[in-house]
């Protein structure tokens, strides 16, 4: 075994002995080995058969299939869960497009996208901030926070905080745990009448080159609140929105 060892450059693993004997099989999947089947003797040298090697192989291999089978069992069924996300999300989409396309003024727009929003994602906070460029100033049409309307006052727009990184960058800011650090991060401060959240998605409305307001999706009591498929969804919302507008 000292020789086999060091022919093949084996070692031992931390807590564990050398063996005397060792039959090793791999599990082979289609033309890759995704694992192996090892059997060991600490006390005797030439503790095992050819017989004791070929029934090992066989079980092996039974267990290849079983594991492959397994594998695509569980790809099939994720690949079957995403189709049906993405239809829902494609109704909640043509459900928003028919109620953007009910409505011509830019307030209604707003109303119509936020009370879908709030629908959808099942009655949580969500502020809609636009950026007015002659004035500096952000406007806050529509703001749900802990399941109550607000009314806020317009704020001049800073150099730094959530908002201003969301239009700077044109990108989605997702923060699902360390809001404190990242308030700090990004120089935020709080609005005004409302208070700190624990889990936020601010997602850009974007015209032409300029990101003229955001979408915010937020929770208050809980961290790790929103998955990559909400942030997707809020994305695509903002899209239409932003067309619409």
């Amino acid at each position: 075994m000292t020789q086999a060892m060091t022919k093949y450059g084996s070692y031992a693993l931390p807590g564990t002995q050398v063996e005397k004997s060792s039959v090793l099989v791999p599990m082979v999947a289609g033309e890759q080995a995704r694992g192996i089947i090892s059997l060991s003797d600490m006390e005797r040298e030439h503790a095992f058969g050819d017989s004791d090697v070929r029934l090992l192989q066989t079980l092996a291999n039974s267990m290849s299939v079983a594991l492959e089978n397994a594998r695509l069992f569980d790809e099939t069924q994720r690949l079957l869960k995403e189709t049906e996300q993405r239809n829902a999300e494609l109704a909640i989409i043509n459900s928003v497009q028919a109620a953007l396309a009910a409505e011509l003024n830019i307030q209604g727009i707003y109303d119509a996208v936020g009370d879908k929003i709030r629908e959808i994602f099942k009655n949580r906070d969500i502020g809609i901030r636009v950026c007015d460029p002659k004035t500096g100033l952000i406007h806050y049409p529509y703001t749900y926070e802990n399941g109550k309307r607000l009314s806020l006052e317009s704020q001049p727009l800073g150099q730094t905080g959530f908002t201003a990184h969301v239009l700077r960058t044109r990108e989605a800011l997702v923060i699902n745990e360390n809001m404190e650090q990242e308030v700090a991060k990004l120089g935020a401060t709080l609005v005004p009448g409302s208070q700190m959240e624990r889990s936020l998605i601010y997602v850009p409305l974007v015209a032409g080159d300029q990101a003229r307001g955001l979408i915010g999706l937020m929770d208050m009591e809980r961290e790790h609140a929103f998955s990559d498929s909400d942030v997707r969804l809020l994305q695509t919302l903002a899209n239409s929105m932003s067309v619409a507008l």
